[in-house]
């Protein structure tokens, strides 16, 4: 059941009840067909602004008010353009002085040696079957886990010399 003309009336002259006005809302969400109607009788009323509202505007926008609302508007924009380029200048800045000052630095000889624990002893085995296997295990993946660190801690001091010298 599609809106009548009647309910049509009654909501563009905004006198429905509020229940009336749920249900006409209810309806209109999930009728596409009543929604199109009511949205072709919005588009086929032309409704003019009064002659007077372009004269209001336009003096209402020419106040000092409004113009200093506008002004301070693009003032503040200004500003943090401006503020916002200061801080990406000292940030470049900053990365050019740490990259052509500090080449003469070795932080080789800061870090420490980064070598952990290459070989761990054996143990006695715990029990003969079962525990040796699960202890093994545990071993082997101790070690693994060494070795990855170390590889990665080589490879990042590597990039980081190169980067700190210039790509030497």
């Amino acid at each position: 059941m599609h809106i009548t003309q009647d309910e049509l009336d009654k909501f563009q002259n905004d006198s429905m009840n509020t229940e009336e006005m749920i249900a006409f809302l209810e309806h209109m969400d999930y009728c596409d067909y009543c929604l199109e109607q009511i949205l072709n009788f919005e588009k086929s009323s032309d409704i003019q602004a009064p002659a007077y509202m372009k004269d209001q505007i336009l003096t209402k926008a020419a106040t000092p008010t409004v113009q200093a609302g506008k002004t301070v508007s693009s003032a503040s924009y200004r500003m943090q353009l401006f503020y916002c380029g200061l801080k990406t200048a000292a940030g470049v800045l900053m990365a050019l002085i740490l990259l052509f000052g500090i080449t003469e630095m070795d932080f080789a000889s800061i870090t420490p040696d980064h070598t952990i624990q290459t070989e761990i002893p054996e143990r006695p085995s715990l029990s003969e079957n079962r525990s040796n296997h699960l202890y093994h295990f545990s071993q082997e993946v101790n070690r693994g886990l060494t070795e990855g660190s170390q590889t990665l801690t080589e490879y990042l001091n590597e990039f980081s010399n190169k980067i700190i010298n210039g790509g030497k």
